[in-house]
């Protein structure tokens, strides 16, 4: 078994001694509980595979791909096993073995890969949206027709009639009063096209501290979907085009509203490359100066809240997991909710357990999903918040849709957009 991710499966799959702590910890196990259903039951399958005593099929796959990457097993596990990352190269074998879906293929390697065709396909679903056909539908038992996968995919899709954030935000914004920085935006593909508003408060409240923002053009998809799903050849070609355009200039920071994004620019882009490669090089340069927008107004701009009005709200917050476990983030946006006039912060318990949502896993694995989420919503409401913040689209689509469902009133926001409320127009 070879794997294009850079990664010595001989070596990390003996460090696994069985010990079973992974099981205690993983969100999915408890819900699914038989061991195929932990991390340990998986790298069992996965060393067999790896020494060839049993075959690639469907059903393995689909068991490889039963997992969250939550990295919750690799945090907690006393050997050091990164099974995240072994599930990742596995599904990389598994995808170059085994056919794939037409659809799966088109998603990884047309829609994420090419910005002018996602946009237009956002441009679509926003206005089937606009005209109300999908609030009609909604009403009606026509959604229960479609196949499963496709069914959940429209339950949790949120409002997308927006105008993306490239639209919105100039290429270059000066910094209000004294310059400090110059910084390179990256803007993702879920927070232009679903959450627009949120690289709009960032560069806001980046330019109100200090910062002239260069929301940087001709930048791809970050390549996390194609990771997770195996598809490492079009991850790499991601990789490479982005590294080219943000190391084109010398910017003081790279930095990112999203979670899954920072952590492969900081993480992920480092395992597709060999050391020997100049791409390597190049990972490690994008590497030290990507920066989470959270950990950045913390640490290096430090923040000015505005004056502009004084509501009182109560706020909590849930820490995604490519933020808290895979950059070690997790304080700094607590500190700047705590900072914010008007904010009653509360924590709520196991604020950083996986919502369930893990980018596309909430529709490939929709009822499953589910069950994660409900032990989300059951901690958030228990706090009552006004609103519930977080720093991944994905885990900000999934906590929506959750909350919606539970009937609550609480919004689902970025720290910085309560923020750049403090700020005048």
């Amino acid at each position: 078994m070879e794997s294009a991710y850079k990664l010595s499966f001989p070596e990390e799959l003996k460090k696994c001694v069985k010990c079973g702590t992974c099981r205690a910890h993983c969100p999915l196990f408890s819900e699914i509980k038989g061991e195929f259903g932990s991390p340990r039951g998986r790298l069992a399958l996965i060393k067999q595979l790896h020494e060839g005593k049993i075959q690639p099929t469907p059903e393995l796959a689909d068991i490889i791909y039963t997992c969250l990457l939550c990295k919750t097993c690799a945090v907690e596990c006393p050997s050091g096993v990164i099974t995240d990352e072994i599930i990742i190269a596995s599904r990389n074998y598994m995808n170059e073995v085994m056919k794939q879906p037409v659809i799966k293929g088109a998603l990884l390697k047309g829609f994420l890969t090419r910005p002018g065709m996602l946009y237009a396909s956002m441009t679509l679903a926003g206005l089937y949206q606009k005209v109300g056909l999908h609030s009609l539908l909604s009403k009606t038992s026509l959604f229960d027709l479609l196949p499963e996968k496709l069914n959940a995919c429209t339950k949790i899709m949120p409002d997308i009639s927006k105008k993306p954030a490239r639209s919105r935000i100039p290429v270059v914004t000066p910094a209000k009063e004294e310059k400090k920085f110059k910084v390179a935006y990256f803007l993702g593909c879920a927070t232009n096209h679903i959450y627009p508003d949120v690289p709009v408060a960032g560069v806001k409240v980046l330019s109100q501290n200090g910062c002239e923002v260069v929301t940087v053009e001709g930048v791809k998809c970050c390549g996390m979907p194609q990771m997770a799903y195996g598809e490492l050849t079009t991850a790499k070609k991601l990789a490479k085009h982005n590294m080219e355009i943000f190391l084109k200039e010398d910017y003081d920071a790279i930095i990112t509203d999203c979670a899954s994004c920072s952590s492969t620019f900081k993480e992920l882009y480092l395992h597709l490359f060999d050391e020997n490669e100049y791409e390597f090089e190049m990972a490690k340069q994008l590497a030290s100066k990507t920066w989470d927008l959270n950990q950045f107004l913390i640490r290096k701009t430090g923040i000015k809240p505005g004056n502009n009005g004084e509501r009182k709200v109560r706020v909590t917050y849930h820490d995604p997991c490519h933020l808290k476990r895979a950059q070690k983030v997790f304080k700094e946006p607590r500190e700047i909710l705590k900072q914010i006039p008007g904010v009653e912060f509360v924590e709520m318990k196991n604020a950083d357990r996986c919502c369930g949502s893990a980018g596309s896993f909430t529709v490939m694995h929709h009822n499953l999903s589910m069950k994660v989420l409900a032990k989300k919503i059951t901690n958030v409401q228990a706090v009552q918040p006004d609103f519930v913040a977080t720093s991944c689209p994905t885990c900000t689509m999934q906590l929506s849709y959750g909350l919606k469902q539970a009937g609550s009133n609480a919004q689902v926001v970025h720290p910085v957009q309560i923020l750049a409320n403090t700020y005048a127009e």
